[in-house]
């Protein structure tokens, strides 16, 4: 699979240094997903990390929009993982795990901000001790 900590999303870094690593996003909540007619798709993300006790909302952004083909929008919409494919143009897919799900190519992609929730502790599994 290919991931955007490689360097291909800028400020890719600010996600890397909350959570340690580039996430998949796996059941990453989507908060919002926008289109503009110049070609600009922002999400943005609500994901949690629990075996590391981390959680943040990371928005996204991505230019040069073309071939978009999404769907399924839900009243609550969840990934199953985001992947980010290199090349000119880079192949952007939302693989759904709830709701919106989909594809399309752009030009660039940015990390338009990241805001760590420091207070987030996970809730115990229940009759786990």
């Amino acid at each position: 699979r290919a991931l955007g900590g490689t360097g291909m999303i800028t400020g890719s870094e600010t996600v890397t240094s909350v959570f340690g690593y580039w996430p998949e996003f796996a059941d990453a909540r989507v908060l919002s997903f926008g289109f503009s007619a110049e070609g600009t798709v922002s999400l943005v993300l609500s994901y949690i990390d629990a075996s590391a006790s981390k959680s943040a909302e990371v928005s996204l952004s991505f230019s040069g929009v073309r071939e978009l083909d999404v769907g399924a929008l839900a009243s609550e919409n969840v990934l199953d993982c985001l992947t980010v494919t290199p090349g000119d143009p880079m192949m952007v897919t939302l693989e759904s795990c709830i709701g919106l799900g989909g594809s399309f190519t752009c030009t660039a992609a940015t990390v338009a901000e990241v805001s760590p929730n420091n207070s987030f502790k996970p809730k115990p599994l229940r009759g786990s001790a």
